[in-house]
């Protein structure tokens, strides 16, 4: 098991930092039941089509963009989140830097 996450409160947007036309990923919490991935994503940048093979849930940190959720669009801004089920096609398109936490169980 992997855990990086801190046993008292702490700013969790300030754990990671952008990089210019880059997505950059943090994995504070690894296990068999949970994963917990903080990402930063550049203004621009894109993640393609793709599928997961478990349940996601995907808060959105600060920044905003859009993400597809089977074929329909959808806008998202700070704090803002939503559940993916399993084998679900997703992208993201970043109108923004933005940060999320992606929990995968």
């Amino acid at each position: 098991m992997k855990n990086l996450l801190s046993l008292s409160p702490k700013q969790i947007v300030k754990e990671i930092e952008y990089q210019k036309d880059s997505i950059i990923s943090k994995v504070l919490l690894q296990s068999e039941r949970l994963n917990l991935t903080l990402f930063a994503v550049a203004e621009g940048q894109e993640f393609s089509p793709h599928t997961t093979t478990r349940e996601a849930i995907v808060h959105i940190l600060e920044g905003d963009g859009e993400f597809m959720l089977g074929d329909i669009w959808h806008k998202f801004s700070s704090g803002d989140y939503f559940y993916m089920p399993e084998k679900l096609l997703h992208a993201i398109k970043a109108k923004s830097n933005f940060k999320f936490l992606l929990y995968l169980y």
